[in-house]
């Protein structure tokens, strides 16, 4: 009986998961294509999405060890397989406390990469020096590789703090303003990262760096296609079902429901997260695993100072020339959402040379909104999550007193000096919580006579609410009635009900009031 392959969520050494059996998703292909055309590349794309995988796999291939792609696609092509020095550097493992631990850490980097190439780099001071003294002198029997993973990792590390990332932002641009000098004498570079920053000397500095982060060659270069599930991962898809005990297409659509749906250019070509993908099938458990791997503290801050809703999230549109480089102390937050991997491509529109975007899955997006909801309201994630199922409860069976009510207590929990005195904050806090009941909600519905505030569809009904503050909820149920807010929905069977919530500040308190009413359709059609 063959083995199944061991999941790789320990390594990113090309190397060690081939010789160790661990499972390789063959993207050599693709590989091939970048390769054969271009040398000079930099791909952006979220953490944990299979960058380092990638460089390490380039490391390997440009140093000719055929031996390791035996049986992969390109062993049987027309590559020529001819060795070159590698230098491989990755940021991540680099020391960035600050800009003079950040610049040692890298000289060292360098220093022994050298002593792999029995390179003596004496006489070299910075890391500058290093990399031209150590390219130049390997330059004298073949034109060099450069394969530099995370790059910006030093500078998303200190977001924080600005003026430390603002050191190492010139000591990177330092660095990477060596390798132009460098190009006669280089084979390949290839660099990878989240965002793009300026001032960083790669984009500014590298003019023929190609940026493949929206070319349709590098949409499925990381992550899995619907293809690549079905081919690598059905044996253990089929072991998850048993485990389970419902049918495998029941898990290939819960597992694209949950991991599914990254999209990185104009074509529409979708992947799964490889990082939750991997876990899954190793804990068989679906759960919350990229998100929760690293949970985007500053990006929540940013919104919640911004008092950002997901309206505005979603509705967002982006041009290509948007997504530029970034300023430190001016992070534009839609499109670093979307670099992030929070957000990714819904639509193209080439007549405009625009996009929509979307939060990819149902893992980022529940994880999300329960973090900004826990920040807007600063209450622990325990009790919004312990909250969710009877709130879910009490609208699948129209019991919208016991809705209220738990409202009220969720609301108890938020003190009171962080309310703000305004109908949009309320409006926030409550759309985020209706889009953690996994039923389908639209806010900001424009109609012909004002816009709904927020509309939720359950099996049996449609909830239609008008939120106020320091208003009566009469008056918002009222206003839903005289704007006639319910007549897109009339040609539905489902059961129409109108609901006003009213969030009025007293004695230091938030009170919470519901008026709600079944819409009577006899008396709309007599």
């Amino acid at each position: 009986m063959k083995l199944m392959k061991k999941i790789p969520t320990t390594t990113s050494s090309f190397r060690q998961i081939i010789e160790e059996n661990y499972l390789y998703i063959d993207k050599t292909e693709l590989i091939y294509n970048l390769i054969s055309s271009d040398f000079y590349y930099f791909l952006a794309r979220p953490r944990r999405f299979g960058k380092s995988l990638l460089i390490s796999t380039l490391s390997e291939l440009f140093s000719g060890n055929r031996d390791l792609f035996k049986g992969l696609w390109i062993d049987s092509s027309d590559y020529s397989w001819a060795p070159y020095p590698v230098i491989s550097l990755d940021f991540s493992s680099i020391d960035n406390s600050s800009s003079e631990n950040f610049k040692k850490s890298l000289a060292l980097r360098l220093e022994l990469k050298a002593e792999e190439y029995a390179i003596d780099l004496t006489g070299s001071s910075t890391p500058g020096d290093k990399l031209y003294m150590l390219v130049t002198k390997l330059a004298q029997q073949s034109k060099v590789v450069i394969l530099i993973d995370e790059y910006d990792y030093p500078l998303v590390s200190n977001i924080t703090d600005i003026p430390v990332a603002q050191e190492i932002l010139k000591a990177l641009s330092s660095f990477f303003s060596i390798l132009k000098s460098l190009n006669p004498l280089v084979h390949a570079i290839f660099i990878t990262g989240v965002s793009k920053f300026a001032k960083a000397s790669v984009f500014s500095g590298l003019n023929n760096l190609n940026d493949i982060s929206l070319d349709p060659i590098a949409a499925t270069l990381l992550g899995f296609t619907e293809q690549e599930l079905d081919t690598y991962f059905t044996s253990f898809i089929t072991t998850l079902a048993r485990l389970k005990g419902i049918p495998v297409e029941e898990i290939k659509n819960k597992t694209r429901h949950w991991y599914n749906g990254y999209r990185f250019s104009k074509v529409p070509e979708k992947v799964y997260n490889p990082f939750s993908v991997h876990y899954l099938l190793k804990k068989n458990e679906f759960t919350n695993y990229w998100f929760e791997s690293g949970t985007p503290s500053f990006l929540i801050k940013i919104m919640t100072q911004q008092n950002c809703t997901l309206t505005d999230i979603e509705q967002f549109q982006f041009t290509t020339k948007s997504l530029g480089s970034f300023a430190l102390d001016q992070l534009p937050l839609i499109p670093l959402l979307f670099q992030t991997g929070y957000l990714t491509i819904n639509t193209y529109t080439p007549e405009t040379d625009s996009y929509t975007l979307v939060f990819p899955n149902f893992e980022v997006k529940e994880s999300f909104t329960l973090h900004l909801l826990g920040a807007f309201s600063q209450t622990d994630l325990a009790i919004i999550e312990t909250i969710i199922p009877s709130l879910t409860s009490a609208l699948e069976n129209n019991a919208l007193e016991k809705f209220c009510t738990l409202l009220k207590s969720l609301f108890a929990h938020i003190p009171y000096q962080i309310h703000i005195a305004k109908e949009a904050y309320y409006h926030s806090l409550f759309q985020l919580l209706v889009t953690l009941i996994e039923f389908k909600s639209q806010s900001e519905i424009a109609t012909d006579k004002g816009r709904i505030d927020l509309v939720v569809i359950t099996q049996k009904y449609i909830y239609i609410f008008e939120i106020k503050y320091n208003t009566p909820a009469e008056e918002a149920l009222k206003q839903i009635e005289e704007h006639f807010y319910y007549r897109r929905y009339l040609l539905s069977t489902k059961t129409i009900i109108l609901v006003g919530i009213a969030f009025n500040s007293a004695k230091h308190e938030i009170a919470i009031t519901c008026a709600s009413k079944i819409l009577n359709r006899a008396t709309i059609n007599s």
